[in-house]
């Protein structure tokens, strides 16, 4: 069996150590197995397993939300990427922050801001293992500061969430991969704005191919 490893630009070195220290071999893919890979807002497939590491980039949101991902053959939950202990990082201060002007909130202060250094997320990296040929997407759970409006949207719903970029190419904030930004609106009493900065992670885009040491 032979396990992808895709990571993002700050750790590709670490992990082409690691994979050296323990294989004693990287090689990239051929072009054949790359053209086989789904990553995009209509599934998540693999033909071999895959691990593909996530970084939580910000949140711009009143609501609580947990990004996580969802098994669609099986149709239940499989892990919890990155989960908010705070809808934003003043919570509390009954202050509402003002809009940008461009409409979307990605890279500012504005509109609630979620960060990891203000303690709304704990965990900025987090990693999953895609099983060879399962169709998984991914789910932004929202819940409002009451507790009272819950809402689930997956990441086949274009009104959700965008993709942008590929896991093997593309550039933001100096990972190559994709991002991910969702839109948690349209919830009950809430206005559509459809800026999809809501929930922000990157998906990192380097391919690290390591053989399993053979069974004792």
């Amino acid at each position: 069996m032979k396990q992808i490893k895709r990571t993002g630009k700050s750790l590709a070195g670490l992990g082409l150590l690691m994979g050296v220290m323990v294989t004693g071999w990287v090689s990239s893919f051929t072009a054949p197995v790359q053209a086989q890979d789904k990553f995009d807002n209509q599934v998540i497939d693999f033909p071999e397993d895959t691990t593909v590491e996530f970084e939580f980039k910000e949140s711009h949101g009143a609501y609580q939300s947990t990004l996580g991902i969802l098994n669609l053959d099986t149709n239940q939950p499989e892990a919890v990427l990155f989960k908010e202990t705070k809808p934003y990082d003043e919570y509390g201060t009954g202050d509402r922050q003002s809009r940008s002007p461009s409409g979307t909130n990605i890279g500012t202060q504005f509109d609630y801001l979620g960060t990891v250094n203000g303690g709304t997320v704990p965990n900025r990296m987090a990693e999953f293992t895609f099983k060879a040929n399962t169709r998984y997407a991914f789910y932004l759970e929202s819940v409002s500061p009451t507790g009272q409006t819950r809402r689930v949207v997956l990441s086949q719903n274009p009104m959700a969430t965008q993709f942008n970029g590929g896991l093997d190419s593309g550039e933001h904030s100096g990972i190559i991969g994709s991002r991910l930004s969702w839109d948690d609106d349209g919830l009950p009493g809430a206005r559509k704005d459809d800026d999809f900065d809501d929930f922000v992670v990157e998906a990192g885009g380097y391919l690290i191919q390591v053989t399993c040491p053979p069974a004792s």
